[in-house]
């Protein structure tokens, strides 16, 4: 409780018994509760703003779990990601290596776009998980939302055209074989797919008739 000071004044030349003539000063009884409030949240800050709740072990296991996975697709992409540039390196430095094709179709350009974009979007995975940052977990979240929509669209594509990509495979690969000498990276691709598959060809080795 407070006290309030309250002058009170008396007219020029009447006096009584009850108020002197002279002025005086009266304590008059009030409560405050500004100063109660401020009293109480300087003698326990904590009423007013509370700690957070500890996240239970349920809570915890799950962040670290998420932690570590993003965490291998994080390796993952930078691994990818080493891969193209190794490429690319590779390829400039090779005699007639910059007769190719040019720098928009090149190959390796896939390796590192998807190197970079897993990179990012693993390593914002893993600190939204270990810092529980709400931006950074949207963040993931969103890109995961993308990736999966593409996904299920790419399906569909693939399913409603199937016989129209098919019938352009055939016909990029016979391309291929056309130009099996003007590009460095085309004939490494080519190489690759029929030592792999064990084949010679598109059909069969006349098919490479065509190059002669």
């Amino acid at each position: 409780m407070a006290l309030s000071r309250v002058r009170l004044f008396q007219p020029h030349g009447e006096g009584t018994r009850l108020l002197p003539q002279a002025s005086r000063l009266v304590e008059l009884p009030y409560s405050s509760f500004d100063d109660d409030d401020d009293d109480m949240a300087e003698q326990d800050p904590g009423v007013w703003y509370p700690d957070p709740p500890k996240p239970s072990p349920f809570s915890r296991c799950v962040r670290y779990l998420a932690f570590l996975w993003n965490l291998l697709f994080l390796l993952l992409g930078l691994l990818t990601l080493a891969v193209g540039v190794w490429g690319l390196l590779t390829k400039s430095s090779l005699p007639g290596g910059d007769r190719g094709a040019p720098l928009g179709s090149d190959p390796m350009l896939l390796f590192v776009l998807v190197g970079l974009v897993a990179s990012a979007v693993s390593l914002a995975g893993c600190l939204g998980a270990l810092r529980a940052s709400p931006c950074l977990l949207r963040f993931f979240l969103g890109a995961l939302l993308v990736f999966g929509g593409l996904e299920l669209l790419g399906g569909l594509l693939l399913l409603l055209l199937r016989r129209w990509l098919r019938d352009a495979l055939q016909d990029l690969l016979l391309l291929c074989l056309l130009r099996y000498q003007e590009d460095p990276d085309l004939q490494f691709l080519v190489d690759e797919v029929q030592r792999s598959l064990q084949c010679c060809g598109l059909e069969s080795y006349r098919d490479w008739e065509s190059n002669l």
